[in-house]
């Protein structure tokens, strides 16, 4: 089993849902306004680095960790073309998981 841990702009959230549930991906946990620094920018939630971020996390089993997280570099890829090469705020991680209780 994995994890997959999606941290992106909680403006792409809506977006990201609705590509995880169309993945069959339709039990996770979301984080809203998530604050930090990162490749793509600040999202402190401030006047000087206004907005946040979500975070989303998925547990799936292996072979779909892996359907998962080529469909989503295709989304962050989409995304990039829209804003011309410019830094996309979207980054996931897959960690090992295993369900204790």
């Amino acid at each position: 089993m994995k994890m997959l841990m999606i941290v992106s702009r909680s403006s792409l959230l809506d977006d990201l849902l609705r590509v995880l549930a169309e993945l069959g991906v339709n039990a996770s946990t979301h984080l809203p306004e998530v604050h930090g620094r990162g490749e793509a920018g600040s999202a402190l939630g401030t006047f000087a680095h206004p907005g946040s971020n979500s975070v989303v996390l998925a547990a799936v089993d292996d072979t779909a960790a892996e359907r998962v997280g080529a469909e989503l570099r295709a989304f962050h890829d989409r995304n990039a073309a829209r804003q011309r090469g410019a830094q996309i705020p979207f980054r996931v991680f897959v960690l090992p998981c295993t369900q204790v209780v």
